[in-house]
């Protein structure tokens, strides 16, 4: 009997049973990826040294004992037991999960879980195992600098904000006010009055500006409700203080996504309309959260009555705020876009969201 091994290049090489089992041994025994070999009852047959490295185990000691309760341990041997009847069954498994080595010490490992087929009938399982600590360690680091990077810059938005209401706001306050005294001593002069009622207008339009971006800069937190609720009073509060309508079309869920995924869309509806305020404030803007199948999609598009020129979507995408956005929305595996259209400007933020929520149908 035969067996054919193929090559990309198209090479197709002709082994007898004896120089297919040798290949096959090569590339389990020299693998550095440890790779431990059971029958279709879980039990042991083979491993290679990468494996006994790894876990710390001889291999007469994994021929006594179930695989599962040596190297999951009492914290993850329900999950190890439920990966294990999944591989049987005939399906794939691909994890990143913890496991324990023979000294006791835990450590993160990538698992794959292959299941031997042959002519329909599982005759035995593979079990790919890599050790992965440093990395899953490295992630963590990252993950704890940007919830610093966060509270330090939700801090300066509070403070920027605080400064922008106490002081800047006050004093464009009392510019109007001494404008209005202005126009009484004036009062008869064509040409001072309509200069007058000019700048006036334009002052109440800055103070205007003035709190809505302080009221983006902090509005209220997710903390304090879901993320349905906080974009309602964020719109609510918008839309009362620019005079900008907001079209909202909200689909229901059943249940909360991750605080940090429904931080990272909410950050992204508060620059977004941050970038309108900036850039089209004569317009109205369409808020759209929707779900197909496993794909969470949020779109803001602001549609201006006039625009000298076209907008450029790209040069948005290059701004701070929204790149930050994108950056965020990638740590979920989401993408970002940004559409020039004829009426305006598309921000679209899609999410994978896999078995992580239920909409409500």
């Amino acid at each position: 009997m035969q067996a054919s091994f193929s090559a990309a290049t198209g090479f197709a090489l002709q082994l007898d049973d004896h120089a297919s089992t040798a290949y096959l041994h090569a590339l389990i025994q020299y693998n550095p990826i440890a790779i431990i070999v059971l029958d279709s009852q879980h039990k042991f047959q083979l491993c290679n040294p990468a494996f006994l490295d790894l876990f710390k185990f001889e291999a007469a000691e994994l021929e006594t004992w179930a695989l599962d309760s040596m190297i999951a341990g009492p914290d993850f041997l329900l999950e190890a037991t439920e990966l294990t009847h999944r591989v049987l069954s005939g399906k794939r498994v691909h994890t990143v999960t913890k496991r324990r080595r023979k000294d006791g010490l835990i450590i993160d490992v990538e698992l794959h879980g292959v299941p031997l087929i042959v002519d329909g009938v599982v005759l035995g399982v593979y079990g790919l195992y890599q050790d992965v600590t440093e990395r899953m360690d490295v992630t963590a680091v990252l993950e704890q600098m940007t919830t610093r990077l966060d509270v330090v810059r939700e801090e300066e938005r509070r403070r920027f904000a605080r400064d922008l209401h106490d002081s800047l706001s006050q004093d464009l306050a009392l510019l109007t006010w001494n404008l209005r005294r202005i126009s009484k001593l004036v009062a008869g002069d064509a040409r001072m009055e309509s200069l007058l009622a000019q700048t006036s207008e334009l002052a109440d339009v800055c103070v205007g500006q003035i709190r809505t971006s302080s009221f983006l800069m902090h509005p209220p937190q997710l903390g304090e409700a879901d993320l349905h609720t906080a974009i309602l009073w964020l719109t609510e509060g918008f839309e009362r203080r620019s005079g900008i309508e907001i079209e909202l079309h909200l689909e229901p869920m059943q249940e909360r996504l991750p605080l940090a995924l429904e931080t990272a869309l909410y950050r992204f509806i508060q620059e977004g309309l941050a970038n309108v305020l900036r850039h089209a404030r004569e317009s109205s803007i369409s808020l759209t959260l929707s779900f197909e199948r496993d794909l969470l999609q949020l779109t803001l598009a602001n549609y201006v009555a006039s625009m000298p020129a076209p907008v450029s979507g790209l040069s948005l995408l290059h701004g701070v705020g929204l790149s930050s956005m994108r950056e965020r929305l990638l740590e979920f595996g989401g993408t970002l876009r940004v559409t020039s259209t004829g009426r305006g400007v598309e921000l679209c933020a899609q999410v994978p969201l896999g078995e992580r929520i239920l909409c409500v149908s």
